[in-house]
């Protein structure tokens, strides 16, 4: 009798081994394991718990998922995102992942989402960034279309809505399983925007020369009236902004269109050019330095203190960009605090940290080979 049932016993061990083995008895397949999200519009989303196809809309709306190491996973991208090329590319994210550029894109426009063209990417979520708009109605219509679910995030300046970008980047984090990478981040910017105290907050007033940066981006190149009155760079090197308070008129300080007459008032001791606008029309402003004679009789000029910075909004505001010329100001106006960085390798250490690759010399070549450098303005 034992000997019968210690037959039948084996027999089913067999059959079990059989059936786990041929896939008879399975275990739970992760890959329909769902968790639910609060986004940046308050909307409770359902989504994969591990999603490996990833869509993503809105200008510049990879970049934060650059942040996280999680470009591997896009499958799908915004239209602006899909049209630079890389003699022209001034994304740190993009130059360090050029194929982006080769990717579907799912729509025409900036911010559009065709059903159709997410269909056929086939991803398991998309992220859009709202950019602060809500979009929620859009997005539960185009999960009604389509089935794919839509997380709604919205892209700030960590230097000026810090709290705001935290919440945001920790949400992508969350969404992506990064959570560990998000906090990475905000250490990491944490720790330079510390570095740049530390190393200039004892500095009197008396060795603060007056700036200015002109020629910043903001929708588009502009001339050297265009200016940002709470330049980060400036702010974290607890330097004097000449256009610092400046009411743009539209209720915010962060760019303004400075009139000439002003900026020849202010005559600051050192010029920053921003070299978004080497795009701009007529030639922008270091062709305005050197042909416009009241521009050309400013102090600074007249004394050689013009100095070229990296453009850092394209398609948003490139915060590691931010940093670097942060780094290559400081040099420029203490060189004694700044002895031991080389901007060049500094920019590159962080491009590695935040975007996965040295990129300053291809970002450099597609400026001309002009920033970080003295700008050599014909006198008139």
């Amino acid at each position: 009798m034992q000997m019968k049932h210690l037959f039948f016993f084996l027999v089913l061990v067999a059959i079990l081994a059989v059936c786990f083995s041929a896939g008879c008895i399975s275990n739970p397949d992760n890959s329909d394991a769902t968790v639910t999200v609060t986004d940046a519009a308050g909307r409770e989303v359902v989504i994969p718990a591990d999603p490996q196809r990833i869509a993503v809309s809105g200008s510049g709306s990879t970049r934060l998922v650059a942040y996280l190491g999680a470009l591997d996973r896009v499958v799908a991208v915004d239209s602006q995102d899909g049209k630079t090329t890389s003699s022209t590319d001034l994304r740190p994210y993009g130059l360090a992942n050029p194929g982006l550029r080769t990717l579907p894109v799912l729509g025409t426009v900036k911010g559009q989402v065709d059903p159709e063209l997410l269909l056929a990417a086939s991803p398991d979520l998309i992220l859009k960034s709202s950019s602060g708009a809500d979009l929620a109605g859009e997005a539960d219509e185009l999960t009604a279309k389509t089935g794919i679910p839509v997380v709604l995030y919205s892209q700030y300046d960590p230097g000026t809505k810090p709290e705001e970008f935290a919440t945001n980047l920790r949400l992508l984090g969350k969404v992506l399983g990064k959570e560990q990478r998000a906090e990475d981040i905000l250490d990491y910017f944490a720790e330079i925007e510390g570095d740049l105290n530390n190393r200039t907050k004892d500095v009197s007033d008396a060795e603060k020369p007056l700036l200015y940066v002109g020629g910043v981006a903001y929708s588009g190149s502009h001339g050297f009236y265009s200016t940002q009155p709470n330049y980060l760079p400036f702010r974290y090197l607890h330097a004097v902004n000449a256009a610092a308070g400046t009411d743009t008129g539209v209720g915010t300080t962060e760019n303004a269109k400075i009139a000439k007459e002003q900026i020849l008032a202010w005559d600051p001791d050192i010029v920053f050019v921003d070299l978004a606008t080497l795009t701009a029309a007529g030639g922008g402003s270091i062709v305005e330095l050197s042909t416009d004679p009241s521009y050309n009789s400013m102090k600074a000029v007249r004394s050689g203190e013009v100095y070229a910075v990296l453009p850092h909004t394209s398609m948003g505001a490139n915060y590691e960009t931010i940093l670097a010329d942060a780094y290559y100001i400081g040099k420029v106006l203490y060189p004694d605090r700044f002895a031991d960085i080389d901007p060049a390798v500094k920019a590159d250490e962080i491009y590695e940290f935040v975007v996965g690759a040295p990129v300053y010399s291809q970002l450099n070549a597609n400026v001309r080979n002009l920033s970080f450098t003295k700008l050599e303005i014909p006198l008139l």
